[in-house]
């Protein structure tokens, strides 16, 4: 008897659930006073024009579009390079001495020819002086034979004197005369170790610190101080081996330093090494800088952007309107506010734009912001970037108006009817 309760009672439970989908997927709900307005507002199977209920369509969407134009681009290459003196030497001595004077201040501008350093040449004024007097001698002794030959030639050639006699006066005025070119050579040879005891600049140029001081004994090699021409300055730094095709002298620099916050340095490629190293597989460039304010100084760090081409007429997008998908790079443009989806191939990206290599022309209309709601073939309300334009809304007609009915839905009706849809 329990048993046969039991069945009725499933086979009524199953009956009822029966007719109440059946009930649900015919829409007879829709007709009783309170669920069917509740059906009727939600998009139950009464709803006639399928917005807002599941699996209804939903209006095209917004999106902001902008024209693909052409600009000026800049390929740069960035490196980090070191800063040395256009010129730039240690100054020191070419022979000891004992220093008698300094002619400089650490620090100063100094130009081509300046003392920097005398030595004493009281030894060498000497020397000058005594060559000079053995020359002088010597012209002196060639003067007075000189005399005699032309005494002797002129006996000679009445017969009163003798020829050997002129010979002897000629081969001592040739003898004197070689001692006057030994004297005059050996007063020249001391006037340049003088002028040896006096160290002068090479070229203009700022001094350094200072290492000996006056009086001090300094030997050959002896360093004095540094001479750098910093009115000019050079640059030396490396980029890839794989550029090397297209690098040239004259190509733009700029570099930066940490030590001048946003200032850059502009200058110009000089010298291209005419080996790569084959470590490092890169090839060494220089570049000269104009450094009036000598801001810039030998051993300085430098961060460089070597600029290898230029493009005044490249087709550049913005950069929120590329989409990246692996590999490739798409852009979604717009024709007839319909969406076409195409893969393009990038360049160079500068201040916020995006070199389009390939598969872009200027003039054509692409999306810049709302690509993630968009799909290939779907149709958009376009409106130009940055536009305060109202987006565009349905037709009054097509909106749905809630229902004061589903507002009043008691809480049962309503449990009842969410346990359902689940």
């Amino acid at each position: 008897m329990r048993v046969s309760r039991q069945l009725a009672v499933i086979a009524v439970l199953g009956a009822a659930g029966f007719g109440g989908w059946y009930a649900y997927q015919g829409g007879h709900l829709a007709k009783t006073p309170v669920i069917g307005s509740y059906f009727t507002t939600t998009g139950g199977p009464a709803t006639p024009s399928g917005r807002g209920g599941r699996g209804g369509a939903s209006g095209p969407a917004t999106v902001e579009v902008d024209t693909v134009k052409t600009g000026r681009i800049v390929e740069s290459r960035e490196s980090v390079g070191t800063v040395r003196a256009y010129e730039s030497i240690t100054v020191t001595a070419k022979i000891a001495g004992v220093i008698s004077e300094i002619g400089f201040e650490e620090g100063q501008k100094v130009k081509a020819g300046n003392m920097l350093v005398q030595l004493d040449a009281a030894e060498r004024k000497a020397d000058i002086e005594q060559t000079t007097a053995e020359a002088n001698r010597a012209v002196a002794l060639r003067n007075e034979v000189a005399i005699k030959l032309e005494r002797a030639q002129a006996l000679n050639r009445t017969g009163s004197g003798t020829g050997a006699q002129v010979e002897d006066l000629t081969a001592q005025v040739k003898s004197l005369e070689g001692s006057i070119a030994s004297a005059q050579a050996q007063r020249k040879a001391a006037e340049a170790r003088l002028e040896d005891l006096t160290i002068r600049a090479p070229f203009a140029g700022r001094v350094g610190t200072r290492s000996v001081s006056l009086g001090a004994y300094i030997s050959p090699g002896t360093r004095i101080t540094s001479l750098d021409d910093l009115s000019r300055v050079r640059l030396d730094f490396s980029v890839p081996e794989n550029l090397l095709g297209r690098l040239k002298p004259g190509q733009t620099v700029n570099a930066t330093s940490p030590a001048y916050q946003g200032r850059t340095f502009m200058g110009t490629v000089s010298t291209i090494d005419t080996r790569v190293d084959q470590t490092t597989r890169t090839v060494r460039l220089t570049a000269d800088f104009d450094n009036p304010d000598e801001a810039l100084k030998p051993g300085m760090f430098l961060s460089v952007a070597l600029q290898v081409t230029i493009k005044e007429d490249a087709v550049v997008v913005p950069e929120e309107a590329i989409v990246s998908e692996g590999l490739r790079q798409l852009v979604y443009p717009v024709k007839d506010n319909k969406v076409e989806r195409r893969v393009i191939r990038i360049g160079q990206r500068q201040g916020g734009k995006v070199e389009v290599v390939d598969g872009l022309k200027a003039g054509e209309t692409i999306v810049v912001l709302g690509v993630q709601r968009v799909r290939p073939g779907a149709e958009v309300i376009a409106r130009p970037l940055g536009s305060s334009a109202p987006v565009q809304q349905p037709p009054a007609a097509n909106r749905e108006q809630p229902s004061r009915s589903s507002l009043n839905l008691p809480q049962a009706i309503g449990s009842a009817i969410a346990a359902e849809r689940n």
